[in-house]
């Protein structure tokens, strides 16, 4: 069994001083946790720090997407290429794994580094779906 790392990762579209838990509605009940999800590794988080929209943008809006080994499908939504997201480097010492790679933490922590990272820099590891490039083109002019 690995040694639980120093740091983890956690991505965000948002940036935030103090990362509080906040509830999850994931596919299953691991991934629905009122917490704050981390990784051990930086590509594993970026996904989640890609500000995917809602489409349309409002109350009856939706966003669908995976994502596996640093690379994102989105398959409905849409991804702003002039776009900005965050990756927090924290401390594992609350964090519990929960699965082989998501680690969870109930308590707020406050990162030791804070990486803004920039949508076009990782628009090569988005696939998008013929839904989602169809709506991508509609906002952003193409994929």
């Amino acid at each position: 069994m690995n040694a639980k790392p120093e740091y983890l990762y956690h991505g965000s579209q948002y940036l935030f001083p103090i990362l509080k838990p906040r509830q999850a509605s994931g596919q299953c009940e691991a991934e629905s946790l009122r917490a704050i999800y981390a990784a051990e590794t930086f590509r594993d988080v970026v996904p989640f720090a890609l500000p995917i929209r809602w489409y349309p943008d409002s109350p009856e809006g939706k966003r669908d997407f995976t994502c596996e080994d640093g690379r994102t499908k989105l398959l409905y939504g849409s991804l702003d290429p002039d776009g900005t997201g965050y990756i927090y480097k924290v401390k594992s010492e609350f964090f519990q794994k929960i699965d082989e790679w998501q680690w969870v933490s109930t308590r707020e922590c406050v990162p030791v580094e804070i990486t803004e990272i920039k949508v076009r820099d990782y628009l090569h590891t988005v696939e998008f779906s013929e839904e989602a490039a169809r709506i991508q083109k509609l906002l952003f002019g193409g994929a």
